[in-house]
């Protein structure tokens, strides 16, 4: 990748990879955090639900619990609370520190799998998310895209966690979800297909305009 001139921001920089299962999401995280490492920027990995006590928790009760009926408004609630929690304790005391987020998921998963997949009211969905992040929005939101075709062979060699394992009406509502809602104003839709390294080029192309702010 093309070398980007080191600068100091007085805050950081809060950039989001969403889409849905199988896109690539993880993986374009990781490269992206050693991307910005080689550009000397300090940067956290966090991932939706999760990077705080209650967020593990609440992960593992809400992707790993097959034993536990859980309405789709109530995973709506779920997430939020974790959302919040990590907001607070993580993604804001490193932005003031002038650290950089990369954070796989965000408001938009839960608009998609509990609004557009689960049913849930989207208005009631929007508001649930403005309070659960108090005003704030990412640098960069973007979605990464796939043929559904392609997204189902890479879930199909690994665990299906219990979202993945609603079945093939409510994937597909989250892909039509996913797409309708990456055109939306402030999303970066990106294209998925390609090597990892087109990809990430894809991403960084954007990225590195951060740098330079």
């Amino acid at each position: 990748m093309a070398d980007v001139k080191k600068t100091k921001s007085p805050r950081g920089r809060f950039i989001v990879l969403d889409g849905p299962d199988g896109v690539g999401k993880t993986t374009h995280a990781r490269m992206l955090c050693a991307e910005l490492q080689r550009h000397g920027v300090i940067v956290q990995s966090l991932r939706e639900p999760g990077g705080t006590a209650l967020g593990e928790a609440v992960r593992k009760l809400l992707l790993n619990q097959n034993t536990i009926q859980i309405d789709s408004l109530a995973e709506a609630f779920l997430f939020q609370a974790a959302r919040a929690q990590l907001i607070n304790e993580v993604i804001r005391p490193a932005l003031n520190r002038g650290e950089w987020i990369v954070c796989d998921r965000f408001t938009l998963s839960t608009l998609v799998y509990q609004g557009y997949a689960g049913g849930i009211d989207k208005k009631t969905i929007k508001a649930l998310s403005a309070a659960a992040v108090s005003g704030l929005k990412p640098d960069a939101y973007f979605v990464l895209s796939l043929p559904s075709e392609i997204s189902a062979e890479r879930r199909a060699v690994r665990s299906a966690d219990r979202m993945e394992s609603k079945g093939d009406a409510y994937l597909d509502s989250v892909f039509k979800g996913f797409a309708k809602e990456a055109k939306r104003p402030g999303m970066k839709k990106i294209d998925g297909r390609g090597t990892e390294q087109d990809v990430q080029q894809r991403i960084w192309a954007h990225v590195s305009k951060l740098l330079k702010k």
